[in-house]
């Protein structure tokens, strides 16, 4: 597991990485994690550019140039699935941090433990994702899709069409009621229309006829389900965040 961090003030950033060090040694969990830092976002981004990104960035959003905000926009588009945690010193860039499908979003001071608490949920995350996935059968083989890689699913005719985050699309004959169970069991994903399920860690805003995914994909909501849709998308990620504004 690697982890970025990046703080343009160093002192903050020595804050953090020590409280990231320590929650390596006391961490109990089968991940060998490394630890990165940054103190500009520009380095950041040349640093993914040439070795290849990481699993979880912890962004301080107010800095010089390039702010935190933006700086998850670059990396989002083309890594929809690294972890991001918010750190800052002002509430009023809540709503723009889960634009960007933010995890957690901590306002300075901050102490260790709070930090500490925040690596473990995300742990926890990245390990229940990696656990679960569908089976799906295509004409000559059989392909295990991993659930949290899943940005939707639609129904076309008797096909089910699973749309991944790489960008991969796979294919089978079938209909949504086969996938129905070990998806809606999922709090991530929701029946937003009779050909659509959403994964909604994909979703970045939601209007009276449509989701917009953060590949800016169009996903159509029933008006019969809006209101429905709309209360489970809030409480989704009221509950992502909550306690931490």
């Amino acid at each position: 597991m690697k982890i970025a961090l990046c703080d343009d003030d160093c002192l903050e950033l020595e804050k953090i990485k020590n409280a990231v060090d320590e929650f390596i040694v006391s961490n109990q969990s089968s991940h060998q994690i490394t630890v990165e830092t940054f103190t500009n976002g520009d380095s950041l981004l040349c640093q993914i550019t040439k070795h290849g990104g990481f699993n979880l960035l912890i962004l301080d959003i107010i800095m010089p140039g390039m702010n935190g905000i933006d700086l998850a926009k670059e990396i989002r588009i083309n890594n929809s699935n690294c972890k991001i945690i918010f750190l800052t010193s002002s509430p009023e860039f809540a709503v723009n941090s889960y634009k960007v499908n933010a995890l957690y979003y901590l306002l300075k001071p901050f102490s260790g433990t709070e930090l500490k608490s925040l690596l473990n949920k995300t742990l926890d995350e990245i390990d229940e994702e990696k656990s679960n996935s569908v089976v799906v059968k295509e004409k000559s083989k059989l392909t295990r899709v991993q659930i949290h890689t899943i940005q939707y699913i639609e129904s076309v005719k008797h096909t089910i069409i699973f749309h991944l985050r790489s960008n991969e699309v796979i294919s089978c004959y079938g209909t949504m009621n086969e996938f129905y169970d070990i998806l809606l069991s999922d709090k991530r994903f929701i029946k937003c229309h009779m050909s659509f399920i959403v994964n909604m860690n994909y979703v970045i805003s939601i209007s009276n006829k449509n989701f917009v995914l953060v590949d800016k994909t169009l996903i159509p909501i029933s008006r019969q389900v809006y209101q429905q849709v709309k209360n489970k998308y809030i409480d989704y990620f009221f509950e992502k965040g909550g306690g931490l504004l």
